[in-house]
């Protein structure tokens, strides 16, 4: 009887380290698949910097390529450069990182996007 409740122990306790391994594991991929914060997609010639999901199927991207900085669009139809940012614009927003800001990186980009949005409205864009 010891022996038997001993074994079923044991099964639950490889049931748990296999669910917790494969939980580890799920958040792992969906946080790398995601863009989380943090982290880079880096090519050779351009690194997406951030990327927010704004829906199914739908995200904003910081991109940079060389020294230029580009707010992309994607969708399930394709990509769309939505503002081309000047380096000036971006090493003003490293200077303010660097200058110890506590602001996580995702509002950052939020205040960014907005800016961009209101100019465009501004001009006249769509």
């Amino acid at each position: 009887m010891l022996a038997e409740i001993a074994g079923l122990l044991w099964a639950l306790l490889l049931i748990v380290v296999v669910l917790a391994l494969a939980y580890a594991f799920t958040r792992f991929v969906a946080g790398r698949a995601a863009g989380g914060t943090g982290l880079r997609y880096r090519g050779r010639r351009l690194t997406v910097l951030e990327q927010v999901n704004i829906g199914k199927d739908q995200k904003l991207l910081l991109v940079r390529m060389g020294e230029t900085y580009y707010f992309l669009g994607a969708a399930q139809g394709g990509i769309s450069c939505l503002e081309r940012v000047s380096p000036e614009e971006a090493d003003h927003w490293r200077q303010e990182a660097e200058d110890g800001q506590n602001s996580p990186p995702a509002i950052r980009f939020q205040d960014a996007l907005r800016e961009i949005v209101e100019r465009r409205r501004d001009r006249g864009g769509s």
